[in-house]
């Protein structure tokens, strides 16, 4: 990715809203389920692509395109409550990666950010917490997912969730965080974590781009 950002992909349940910059619109391949509008300018015109997503099957995803992507990010941010998160994928001295099971899906250990705490102390906190694991060393930066759901109170959030690699050099075993809905831990080559069904589709791809560049650093290119 350069340095600007051109897309914010969002994943609502297994569909997709995205933002893009308009520049990258003629390289998108007609399709079916995927509906592409140009952004009127007029944010609560984004509700109706909410429910549309929220509501329907009719499309996998909707490409909301502007010259002004920030602008319209921000038109979204301003519509939502805003969750900042962090997590990890945790790798042991095996190259294992650390899979967690909870509520019906399997995931990676993540969480809220506490009042004023930053990103990359709440991805050890909350991998600490969720897995029982102590000691854990802070790793590079991986990748930022974004992803809208309904709160409690049913009112829909925007949750901004920043991934770290964690190192785990200890031979504990990890303790599911039960009070967080956790049910299993389970150590496995990432590889065999893409074949866990179910699996949340932003996790899916959290995991292969830590696969891919896992390949690079074998290869040197890194």
């Amino acid at each position: 990715m350069t340095n600007k950002q051109q897309t914010y992909e969002i994943q609502m349940d297994e569909r997709s809203l995205i933002l893009a910059e308009e520049s990258l619109i003629p390289e998108l391949q007609a399709d079916a389920r995927q509906l592409i509008l140009p952004y009127s300018g007029n944010k609560k015109s984004l509700f109706q692509y909410l429910d549309t997503l929220e509501k329907s099957d009719r499309f996998q995803s909707i490409v909301i395109f502007s010259k002004d992507l920030q602008g319209l990010y921000q038109d979204l941010k301003s519509l939502l409550l805003w969750i900042p998160a962090a997590g990890g994928i945790i790798k042991n001295k095996e190259d294992q990666i650390l899979a967690i099971y909870r509520r019906a899906y399997w995931d990676l250990p993540k969480g809220k950010l506490d009042a004023n705490e930053k990103f990359k102390i709440a991805a050890l906190r909350e991998c600490e917490e969720e897995t029982g694991l102590k000691a854990l060393v802070l790793g590079a930066k991986l990748a930022e997912t974004y992803h809208i759901y309904r709160e409690k109170n049913n009112a829909r959030a925007l949750k901004k969730t920043k991934w770290y690699v964690l190192h785990y050099f200890g031979s504990e075993a990890a303790i599911p965080q039960s009070s967080e809905g956790i049910e299993q831990t389970e150590w496995l080559l990432p590889q065999d974590a893409l074949l866990k069904k179910p699996i949340h589709r932003n996790i899916y791809k959290l995991i292969e781009k830590y696969i891919q560049l896992q390949t690079l650093k074998t290869k040197g290119d890194l």
